[in-house]
């Protein structure tokens, strides 16, 4: 559906315009300018809402699940994205999981040191700065709404893991091959 709008526009481009009337979809041209505005207006409130931490806790969830995707994708080293994405309370009761994470920890000195450096994924997650800082300006691994953002990041990174895991883990566990 299409609602009718009046806009007001100066002598000269007015003038210009009649040559290409034929050639300009003036309706369609001033409905996208005036959408990529209101994308901008929008984007600018959002930012606005993230610094000064007016968000909801599911919508900073959500943001960080969004993070943890293209971190995995885009910036975590293979380390790095086994570790999130098999130490963690959230994975905890899978089993393969915690048999990746166990011949990780056995088989990898860079993850064995890495895991006795932290107490839980999360403080891992939290303490390495993983998570967007718009996000979650000063993560701290003992709160609570901390740990749930943190478990919405590894579970976007999850994603990425689970395409990669099968060719992923036998070069972590041999890192030489």
């Amino acid at each position: 559906m299409t609602k009718k709008i009046t806009i007001s526009i100066p002598d000269d481009l007015h003038d210009e315009i009649k040559n290409f009337r034929d050639s300009i979809n003036i309706s369609k041209t001033c409905a996208e300018v005036l959408r990529k505005k209101v994308k901008e207006i929008d984007s600018t409130i959002q930012e606005a809402i993230k610094r000064f931490n007016l968000l909801e806790l599911s919508e900073y969830i959500d943001m960080a699940y969004e993070d943890g995707f293209n971190w995995a994708g885009y910036r975590a080293s293979a380390v790095e994205l086994a570790i999130v994405c098999n130490w963690t309370d959230w994975v905890a009761n899978d089993k393969k999981c915690q048999e990746t994470i166990d011949l990780l920890e056995e088989n990898n000195e860079e993850i064995e040191g890495i895991l006795t450096g932290y107490a839980t994924g999360y403080e891992y997650i939290l303490a390495n700065s993983f998570i967007d800082r718009t996000i979650l300006p000063h993560p701290d691994p003992t709160d609570d709404d901390h740990i749930q953002i943190a478990v919405g990041f590894a579970q976007g990174a999850q994603i990425i893991w689970n395409k990669l895991s099968k060719k992923l883990t036998p070069k972590l566990i041999n890192p030489e091959n």
